[in-house]
């Protein structure tokens, strides 16, 4: 019962002192954002350019201009005795550079350790997936970026 109240308090406290969460606060945003060229991954580039055309505010006057290079590498870690990958390392480094402000470049780093699956069709399923969500975190710390921008 106690935890109801707590709860019910702390939520009528949140709303009622203007708290925005910060991702939601793209409306800030401001800026036709359009992708000149695409370098490296091709997987994890087509997610970020999909994910920066729906944060990207249709009706601004302001123009910016980028150029996204993914470079995604799988490191082998630990062997068995037997020679096999027991475990690799996932690692995505993206540079993304904005034209209309001196060319000034962000550099994003995603890394993930991983035990190797014997089923080939679910370790590459669980590779996409982790490469989706590298690619959202980006999008996530490019869209901070692009607030402190201003």
């Amino acid at each position: 019962m106690k935890n109801k109240i707590f709860a019910l308090f702390f939520i009528l406290v949140l709303t009622g002192c203007g708290f925005t969460p910060m991702y939601n606060n793209s409306s800030k945003l401001d800026y036709v954002i359009s992708i000149k060229e695409k370098k490296g991954d091709r997987f994890i580039n087509n997610i970020i350019s999909n994910e920066i055309k729906r944060i990207s505010s249709l009706d601004s006057k302001n123009q910016l201009n980028i150029k996204i290079n993914t470079i995604f590498e799988k490191i082998i870690v630990t062997k068995d005795t037997k020679g096999s990958v027991s475990e690799y390392q996932l690692n995505t480094t993206t540079f993304i550079t904005l034209e209309n402000f001196n060319n000034k470049s962000f550099k994003f780093n995603e890394s993930l350790n991983l035990k190797n699956i014997s089923d080939i069709f679910q370790q590459k399923n669980y590779e996409n997936t982790i490469k989706r969500n590298f690619a959202f975190s980006i999008i996530r710390k490019f869209n901070l970026s692009l607030l402190d921008l201003e």
